[in-house]
Formats: structure tokens, C-alpha cells, sequence
């Protein structure tokens, strides 16, 4: 069964501005509900199934500061604010409101896509200790990896690759995610290339049928996840 994706409240009443936040996105993997103005994205955020909210500062009906009040005041949901102003004076606002974080516009795609994903990594459930996919057994405190009651000896890289993918037992990680995470590079030039060569090495120290693996899942057009 397929891990459910993550889905984004977008609230930005520019067009343009939405369609080119809701394409970021989407690139990472996320599902996105896109809205122009306050009122209405008060109703989708009532109606639950959020995991993040992206609101424009300057939002038509209800502002973004008021409508992150409201967020803040009701839970945890990670908020980030979308804000047009060069001065400090809103981002000193927009946090006093509640916002874990705010990009300021123009931005750089990149830059977004990297605080949207550091929010969803502090705000998701934390992973179990240990972890058992059939006959591998990976302990997330000691990084001892088992298979079939066999010690498996894995690089840095590969500690960190496998680690990736078992914080999220079930859930789909793109290749993007996997390269903030676990290289930690900017340029993507060959990025793609890279995971999925780290992949396939991971894989066969792992033991695993490359053909038709066991526990890394390769899921065509989206990314890799571990085999709930």
C-alpha cells in the first residue's frame, strides 16, 4: 500500500506566485490544497488533514497573521509565512504570531523547498528506535543493521541513506529529500544519478534482490521508500 503524502495548505492570492509555490511543492512530494484568500483557507484548515500551511502575509478576507493566530492557538501544525515586505517589522509580527518560519519574496525555489522540508522533519511523529522490515533489523540509536542474523557494515553515506528511509517506515522519500539529507548538496546537477546509484550499492550490501527487492522499494516517478 502506498504511504500517504504529506499535503500543504497554500493560501497566496497572486497567481502567478501560487501556481509557481504549489509546482515547488509538488516536487517535493507533497499534496497541495491552493487557495487565494483567508476565509477560504480557514475552511480547508478546518476541515483537518494538513500537515504544513504556506500563507501569504497579505491575504485577502483574512490575513496570513491572523488566520496563523488561529493555527497557533488551535495545535502544532508548522506554519510558514509567505511575506513581500524587505523590513523586519512583519517578520518580527509573523513570529509573534506563531509562525515557525517565514521566506521573504523574491525568493529561490531551493530555499523554500529546504524550509518546507526541515519543518515537516521537526513536526513528524518520531520513528521507533528499532526497526524490522522481514529479516533486517536496523537499530537507529547503535546503527547495528542485521540481516538474517548476519552484522552488515555500511559507510557513513549508507548509514545515512538507510536512516532516511527508516525514519519513514512506509513512506515515500523523493530523490531531492534523500540529497538534502543525506549529502546535504545544493546543486541537484546529477542528483538523481547520484541516489539512485547509492540505491543500488545500499541495496547489495543489504543482500537484497535488486531485481525485486525486499526492502528498499523503488516507486517509479516519485522516489524509494522502505517496505512497511
Amino acid at each position: 500500500m502506498t504511504a500517504q503524502k504529506p499535503t500543504a495548505l497554500l493560501a497566496e492570492d497572486e497567481p502567478q506566485m501560487a501556481e509557481m509555490v504549489a509546482f515547488i511543492l509538488e516536487s517535493e512530494g507533497l499534496d497541495v490544497v491552493t487557495v487565494h484568500d483567508g476565509l477560504q483557507a480557514r475552511r480547508v484548515w478546518a476541515e483537518g488533514g494538513i500537515d504544513i500551511a504556506v500563507l501569504d502575509v497579505g491575504l485577502p478576507g483574512l490575513d496570513g497573521l491572523q488566520l496563523c493566530r488561529e493555527i497557533r492557538a488551535a495545535g502544532v501544525l508548522p506554519v510558514l509565512l509567505l511575506t513581500a515586505r524587505s523590513d523586519d517589522s512583519e517578520v518580527i509580527e509573523g513570529l509573534e504570531a506563531g509562525a515557525d518560519d517565514y521566506v521573504g519574496k523574491p525568493f529561490k525555489p531551493r530555499v523554500l523547498a529546504l524550509r518546507v522540508n526541515a519543518l515537516l522533519r521537526r513536526s513528524a511523529p518520531r520513528a521507533p528506535e528499532q526497526l524490522r522490515v522481514g529479516d533486517l533489523s536496523i537499530d537507529l540509536l547503535t546503527r547495528a543493521v542485521v540481516v538474517a542474523g548476519r552484522s552488515v557494515v555500511l559507510t557513513d553515506s549508507e548509514w545515512r541513506l538507510l536512516n532516511a528511509l527508516a525514519a519513514r517506515p512506509g513512506e515515500i522519500v523523493s530523490w531531492r529529500r534523500l540529497l538534502d539529507e543525506v549529502w546535504e548538496v545544493e546543486n541537484w546537477v546529477g542528483g538523481r544519478e547520484l541516489v539512485k546509484a547509492a540505491i543500488y550499492r545500499l541495496r547489495q550490501r543489504l543482500h537484497d534482490d535488486t531485481a525485486h527487492p525486499r526492502y528498499i522499494e523503488t516507486v517509479r516517478g516519485a522516489g524509494y521508500r522502505l517496505v512497511p
